[in-house]
This record gives structure tokens, sequence and C-alpha cells, in this order.
């Protein structure tokens, strides 16, 4: 098995990980955590609890993370998009537990719903925080 370290995320998201009880990763997460690292584009496929959100979802908090780019009211730093209001409430759980600053007491992601008015979803959007990635759902 491979640490989440020798795939090459940061050491802070290791460390939130490790705090977790997540040391070691699964497979899904050894095959695809090197490519989306660096960019890649990528697709992967497996059943229900194999580890497939935290292996999306780190990426996107890591370049987030280094990015250190400011957050402007109103406009997300990432974009999450899921099939069901389910999914994209378990996906932001996912993200939530990510290091922030420690100036930053609000939550790190937004969950969002098509089914909610769009001015809804554009409040829930602007006030989330670092790193601000909204997971919405897709209609």
């Amino acid at each position: 098995m491979s640490t989440f370290l020798e795939l090459g995320v940061p050491a802070e998201l290791a460390a939130v990980l490790a705090a977790s009880g997540k040391t070691e990763a699964f497979a899904i997460q050894r095959d695809t955590l090197p490519d989306s690292l660096a960019g890649r584009d990528l697709l992967g496929r497996g059943r229900t609890g194999s580890g497939k959100t935290i292996a999306f979802a780190l990426p996107l908090v890591a370049r987030l993370a280094a990015s250190g780019g400011q957050r402007r009211a109103g406009l997300p730093r990432g974009l999450v998009l899921a099939p069901t209001r389910e999914l994209a409430t378990q996906i932001a759980a996912t993200i939530a537990p990510s290091p922030k600053p420690p100036a930053c007491a609000s939550r790190p992601s937004s969950a969002v719903s098509a089914s909610v008015r769009r001015s809804r979803r554009c409040a829930a959007a602007s006030t989330s925080s670092w790193p601000a990635p909204v997971v919405s759902k897709t209609s």
C-alpha cells in the first residue's frame, strides 16, 4: 500500500487525512492521485466506499491551497458537479475537513442544489470561505 505523501499529496493535506485515520491510499487513490495532482485529466470508476470522493477531491483542494489566491466575493474558486443532492452533500462533507488558514473560521465549501432557487445558490456560493469549492447538484 502507498501513503498519501508517497503519492504526492501535500504534507498539510496528508496530515488532515492521517488525523481522521486515513494513512494508506485505496486502489483508486493510488491509481489516480499521481496523475490528477499533476493536472492531468482522468476517469475512474469504483464501488461505493472505494475512496473515489477523496481521490477526486484532493487534487482540487491541493491546487486551491497552493494557489494562494484571494477569494473574491460572489465567485467560487472551484466547482464540483454531482448528479444528486445526497452526493453533493457527501462531497462537501469530505472537502470540509480540509486545512485552511487559521484566520478563516467559516466553512471551506458549500453544497448547493439545482432544486434551490438561484438566489439562494448564489448566496451559498458567495458566503463560503477558503478554499471555496462549491459542490452543486446537476439538473
